[in-house]
């Protein structure tokens, strides 16, 4: 599996790129913070955040499920840290 891929070893789906690129450069955010930023829906959002985190592209910062981007998915929509 590639790093692009996604669950089911597919490329990114829209909202996986659209939540990896609002998460790129920011803090942590609530999946519901996620969505409202993003225009996702929201219970979309918490299951492609959940999906994400199995890819390992995603990781949860806390038990209140905070989400942060990992390098696998900054590597994932060609971005990486300078």
């Amino acid at each position: 599996m590639s790093d692009a891929s996604a669950p089911g070893g597919g490329e990114l789906r829209s909202a996986d790129r659209a939540i990896l690129e609002f998460l790129v450069d920011g803090a942590p955010q609530y999946a519901a913070v996620i969505a409202q930023r993003t225009g996702i829906h929201t219970p979309y959002a918490e299951r492609r955040c959940e999906a994400l985190v199995r890819t390992g592209h995603l990781e949860p910062v806390t038990g209140e499920v905070v989400y942060r981007i990992t390098a696998r998915g900054e590597e994932a929509i060609g971005r990486l840290p300078d």
